[in-house]
């Protein structure tokens, strides 16, 4: 970790714009050495550190800033947990193994989610494990021509596991030829596709163990509430995809400026959650058969849980209605259907503050702190102002002191100053 946390720091010291073949040749070296030693989590931000560094040599859009400032602090965070006693197995995934396989086993689909950048699609399919709920991820990736820009729809016909893309997303799969990662990304060996067999899901989701399976939203609140800090939990695929079942849908509505459908859902209880789906353009038709589906009496909602602004979001993957389950991703349309709309609610101060002030320290992360500029330090300067105003004052008093290490110039205490800063607006964040 110490070896990886260095080369991280100097990373961090020349930027994603200035880091060099060097670095990233040992980049890449670190990642295997920190695998081969069995710490899979340093090992997975290590991993996707090198992609985001090859993304930006390519000009990709696969390269964010905040992105790679979040690895830079994750790495940080990991050996400061374990340095202070933290369980190591948690925190650098040491007692996992690297793959384990699964023999006969069956596996329910809770749909595919799309994603990529032009010139690839990444098609994601969860599926639950039947007997203890563990969620795993199947991927598949395809690279785009420039002269092709394929939607969902029309990767749902394509080949996995020996069936169609939409024949699996809604799906039980029973397997003898399955292992799985450490961080829970499912495989099926080539060429034994006969010892894997494809069923129909039916009500198989209505049957899934706690805690994939949600019929108390107040409680799936809570146990997110009293979750670490996400820089240092373990580095699993599809952590909070969850089932949530649905007494109650109360309102629906569309944002055309954010381009984003919004649903207030109810349980048996009367607790209450949001479902929020933005548009995106490889999946145009999704937002119009997510509509279609929240208003033909559906009983499940797939998707990723989280907390924000207080309350509890899903970003869904699949509903189970009464005309059967909808996977919005890969369903047909160009996204004209016409859709209610929602009078557009008041950005949420907190969330802008900490927004500005994570996209300036990112800022610093991209150009390296041997090559930030007056300009980018004012912009942390306002960002800190911001957040103090909005009563967020240790974060400002963090975001202060990295300014204040800027001017003493020392690169170890500048270091700790930006991580220091990191941690607090991301974990912030993450709790709003």
């Amino acid at each position: 970790m110490e070896s990886a946390v260095e080369l991280a720091t100097e990373l961090l010291a020349e930027g994603a714009m200035h880091a060099g073949p060097v670095l990233g040749a040992a980049l890449r070296r670190m990642c295997r050495t920190v695998e081969e030693q069995g710490s899979h989590w340093p090992a997975g931000a290590l991993g996707d550190l090198v992609e985001q560094l090859d993304a930006y040599a390519d000009r990709g859009a696969r390269y964010a800033a905040e992105r790679y400032a979040e690895l830079l602090t994750e790495l940080h965070a990991r050996r400061r947990a374990a340095a202070a006693g933290g369980l190591r197995s948690q925190i650098l995934g040491g007692g996992e193994p690297g793959r384990t396989p699964l023999r006969r086993v069956r596996l329910v689909s809770l749909g595919c989610r799309v994603g990529g950048a032009v010139d690839e699609r990444v098609a994601e399919v969860f599926l639950a494990h039947a007997g203890d709920g563990t969620v795993l991820v199947l991927r598949r990736r395809w690279d785009v021509p420039p002269e092709e820009q394929p939607t969902g729809h029309d990767l749902a016909g394509r080949r996995v596991a020996g069936t169609s893309l939409s024949a699996l997303a809604v799906a039980n799969l029973v397997s003898e030829s399955a292992s799985r990662s450490a961080s829970r990304v499912v495989h099926i060996a080539q060429g034994r596709v006969a010892k894997t067999t494809v069923t129909p899901v039916g009500d198989a989701w209505s049957r899934l163990p706690a805690p994939v399976m949600v019929r108390d939203l107040a409680a799936a609140s809570r146990a997110l509430e009293e979750l670490p800090p996400r820089l240092i939990r373990p580095r699993v695929a599809a952590e909070h995809v969850r089932v949530l079942e649905v007494a109650e849908v109360r309102e629906v509505g569309y944002h055309p400026g954010d381009q984003r459908l919004v649903a207030v859902i109810a349980d048996a209880a009367g607790g209450t959650a949001k479902v929020v789906a933005e548009y995106r353009a490889h999946c145009p038709g999704a937002l119009d058969a997510l509509a279609a589906a929240l208003g033909n009496e559906p009983r499940f909602i797939t998707g990723f849980l989280r907390r924000g602004r207080g309350t509890l979001l899903i970003d869904p993957i699949a509903v189970l209605a009464a005309g059967g389950i909808t996977v919005p991703d890969l369903a047909p349309g160009e996204g004209d259907g016409e859709l209610a709309v929602h009078i557009p609610t008041a950005q949420d101060r907190l969330d802008s503050a900490l927004e500005a002030a994570l996209t300036a320290f990112a800022e610093i992360a991209h150009r390296g702190l041997r090559h930030t500029t007056p300009g980018v330090h004012r912009r942390v300067e306002e960002a800190a102002d911001e957040l103090r105003r909005v009563g967020l004052t240790a974060s400002a008093e963090a975001a202060t002191a990295f300014l204040t290490a800027c001017r003493i110039g020392e690169a170890s205490v500048m270091t700790r100053a930006w991580v220091d800063a990191q941690l607090r607006l991301i974990t912030a964040a993450e709790l709003r």
